[in-house]
């Protein structure tokens, strides 16, 4: 698949109506194409008005007599299905990420509907659910503009985009209109220091991220400091992550030595410059990263300077698939921390939610879309079940009362723990290694649930 252009999967319980306000986009982009992915299960005579039915009952009285009685059936003539609005960067520099968030969430979708929808109970009706997203083209102000077109139709919840820096464009807007948005791929810290009530995130913050990397070297039992590089993009995400990273580090008792911390312009097409000037600092490991686009080019860079380091982690890019398949063997030992991995089985935890565990989840994700998922996609579909939990529990499709609801939520899925701080911010959750090694990806950290000893120094 093209990362930079949006492809679309249907299935048998999928219809798509492609829809677009012309006077709108005029204004905001060409290559944003408003898309409304309507997934109806037909069921019940193939409608969700009901009409009203009469019925006759035959009963026999003391005397014999022989009664028929008629019995009327209420119409129902409420709302016919839950609609959940969001943008994805299907096109851009996030596109790798967001076209796996959103088959994520349209899996999700999928699965709800074939099983009839999610009851609500102050309706007393099971309704299917509809997602509407429209490409942000991986653009903050197209992000604006958008979310504002949800909110005037009428959608009854919000999804974040992808990534940090266009969930931040997302949240005043849900903010404004008291409209609930979950986060499943916005991870900075600053999402949740802003005071938003509405903003609930599923995945563990920026901050967490490098902490199991970095507990991992602390077992390495190096008789001397270990010397760090960190190299982060300039973002909201990454600097979360180089904060408490440092923060970590700061906490040991001196077994690390940071000898380079700068950041990058992730729109950069080279970042040799500073890899040299890494180089000569002497680290044993390079810490950093920020997106897919950019973690790739500083490993093309890494590898076409000859350098060599004991270790190279980097987030989000070599958890995709595409990773390997973009750079064969130079993939081989780089690692990164990771939300999620097929291995990781919570099962045995409760309360267990949602009939699919991970190693179903990567089952069916490659059926659909031809390739393995990343935990980016992991964690929309797990932003899905979140939201049908606290609807079936709230009984209610009220933004304000499910919200609220999720304040009250610690549950268990195929992606672990969720429960969330006063503030919105993901605390039950927890994250773990993985490193390509051999062309396969392994999880090496903690060593609980490794399918793979972690390679390190790296050969």
């Amino acid at each position: 698949m093209n990362r930079n252009t949006y492809k679309s999967h249907t299935s048998n319980s999928e219809m798509l109506a492609f829809g677009e306000s012309k006077a709108r986009r005029a204004i905001s982009r060409t290559a944003g194409i408003g898309i409304v992915v309507l997934l109806l299960i037909v069921a019940l005579g193939g409608a969700y008005y009901y009409t009203t039915t009469l019925g006759s009952a035959t009963t026999s009285s003391s005397s014999g007599q022989t009664t028929t009685t008629t019995t009327t059936t209420t119409p129902y003539t409420g709302p016919t299905k839950i609609t959940i609005g969001m943008t994805m960067p299907l096109s851009g520099s996030l596109a790798s990420d967001g076209v796996m968030s959103l088959d994520g969430l349209k899996m999700w979708a999928a699965s709800v509907n074939a099983s009839g929808g999610i009851y609500v109970k102050s309706l007393n009706h099971r309704l299917p659910v509809q997602l509407i997203y429209y490409d942000d083209t991986s653009t903050a102000s197209v992000v604006a503009t958008d979310y504002q077109q949800l909110v005037a139709q009428g959608v009854n919840f919000l999804v974040a985009p992808y990534s940090s820096g266009l969930t931040l464009a997302a949240a005043p807007i849900a903010e404004t209109n008291h409209l609930l948005l979950i986060s499943h791929g916005g991870a900075s810290d600053s999402i949740w220091s802003k005071g938003y009530k509405y903003v609930v995130g599923v995945l563990s913050p920026g901050s967490q991220y490098a902490i199991p990397v970095l507990q991992m070297l602390e077992n390495q039992n190096s008789s001397t400091p270990l010397k760090v590089a960190f190299f982060f993009g300039n973002d909201a995400f990454s600097i979360s992550v180089k904060t408490g990273a440092l923060a970590f580090i700061n906490s040991t008792s001196g077994k690390f030595s940071v000898v380079y911390n700068q950041l990058y312009d992730e729109s950069a097409t080279s970042y040799t410059a500073q890899l040299s000037q890494i180089q000569a600092a002497s680290p044993d490991v390079v810490i950093g990263g920020a997106h897919f686009a950019d973690g790739e080019t500083i490993v093309k860079n890494i590898q076409s300077l000859g350098l060599h380091f004991k270790m190279v982690s980097l987030l989000v890019a070599p958890d995709d698939p595409h990773f390997l398949s973009d750079l064969g063997s130079l993939a081989n030992n780089v690692a990164a921390p990771s939300q999620w991995e097929s291995n990781l089985d919570f099962t045995h935890f409760s309360p267990y939610y949602g009939n699919i565990t991970g190693a179903q989840f990567l089952s069916q994700f490659q059926s659909s879309f031809n390739m393995p998922p990343n935990y980016e996609a992991a964690e929309a579909y797990n932003t899905g079940l979140v939201l049908q939990r606290a609807i079936s529990d709230s009984g209610s499709l009220n933004s304000t009362i499910v919200r609220n609801q999720l304040s009250s939520e610690n549950i268990w899925t195929f992606y672990g723990n969720f429960q969330i701080g006063p503030t919105g911010i993901q605390s039950g959750h927890t994250m773990v290694v993985m490193q390509w090694q051999n062309g396969a990806k392994q999880t090496v950290w903690p060593r609980a649930v490794a399918t793979s000893p972690f390679v390190y120094p790296a050969p």
